[in-house]
């Protein structure tokens, strides 16, 4: 989809382009550092 997205921008040099690779962008940091919490409170879990 990012891929998509900046071929998109590179094309057209929208701002609204932009702002969707942006909000990718974040929405994929903010999974990742979901998915790191959760793996941090499964280990803490595993050794208790």
């Amino acid at each position: 989809m990012l891929d998509l997205s900046w071929k998109l921008f590179s094309m057209t040099g929208t701002i609204g382009s932009y702002l969707l690779i942006k909000e990718i962008e974040k929405e994929k940091d903010e999974e990742q550092k979901q998915q790191s919490c959760e793996m941090s409170d499964l280990k803490e879990h595993a050794g208790a």
